[in-house]
């Protein structure tokens, strides 16, 4: 929760911070807005094609989770709770003295995540996700801003969850930013032709150690040593290939024992 006095809100809220959806949103807080960025991140977004903010590695890693999920169609990260005092009706119990500045103003409470969603008919829904660290769980104040959270969305019909970083498998992650970075950039030229010989030598050449025929691909098709491996990559962030996420590759083993 940045600390913003009203001015500044007041300028926030003209340059469409917390609007918009897909490309077009803004994120109410932004890394910049930050003396000390800490462990905060930029990165871009493939479904959306902008930068997102992320506070934490925790954000980060259920950013990569979600884009990595087919049914997860958009994005917003620190979503602002800009009408919560009209939204909520009951909310006599509710600390909202404790969220406020120096000043005495009444601080932007935020939601880390508002996802659409894709449902079984196709139809995109809301949901909305706060993601805490277990041990910020036993904070009075942590507490007080959930329980606030909590009546906010309720009140609005949308679903809305707490995620800990238990629910953030490490390796799963580290694999998504592995395979990901091929779909924004060009490391390879003509990869998408490229990737397609690739798929036969893997098809044709399942007991052969993957790393073996990733070499053999590069030598059989005259290109850059670590072409295969990149390409390899690629064909898994397209998801025309499928590998255990969970689990570290191991390019000794056999392509059969590595893609499903």
């Amino acid at each position: 929760m940045a600390n913003f006095n009203q001015s500044k809100i007041k300028k926030l809220l003209k340059e469409g911070r917390g609007q918009g959806a897909g490309k077009g949103y803004q994120p109410w807080v932004r890394i910049s807005d930050y003396s000390s960025k800490g462990r905060a991140s930029r990165i871009l977004g493939i479904k959306t094609k902008r930068i997102h903010h992320l506070q934490s590695d925790n954000q980060l890693r259920f950013f990569l989770i979600c884009e990595w999920n087919s049914n997860v169609l958009d994005l917003r990260e620190s979503y602002p709770l800009l009408d919560v005092m009209e939204v909520i009706d009951n909310k006599e119990d509710l600390r909202f003295d404790k969220f406020k500045n120096k000043e005495g103003e009444q601080l932007v409470i935020c939601t880390n995540f508002l996802l659409t969603v894709k449902e079984p008919d196709g139809e995109g829904k809301l949901i909305a996700r706060t993601v805490k660290n277990t041990s910020e769980l036993n904070k009075k104040i942590t507490l007080e801003k959930l329980e606030i959270e909590r009546r906010y969305w309720m009140q609005r019909g949308i679903e809305w969850k707490i995620v800990t970083e238990k629910q953030l498998p490490r390796q799963v992650c580290k694999n998504i930013e592995w395979v990901r970075e091929t779909l924004l950039d060009d490391g390879v030229a003509d990869k998408e032709p490229l990737s397609h010989v690739l798929l036969k030598y893997l098809l044709n050449n399942m007991e052969t150690p993957l790393k073996e025929l990733l070499e053999l691909f590069d030598k059989s098709e005259v290109v850059a040593d670590g072409t295969g491996l990149y390409l390899f990559r690629y064909l898994i962030a397209k998801k025309e290939i499928k590998v255990k996420m969970e689990e570290k590759i191991n390019f000794s083993q056999k392509a059969t024992d590595i893609i499903l």
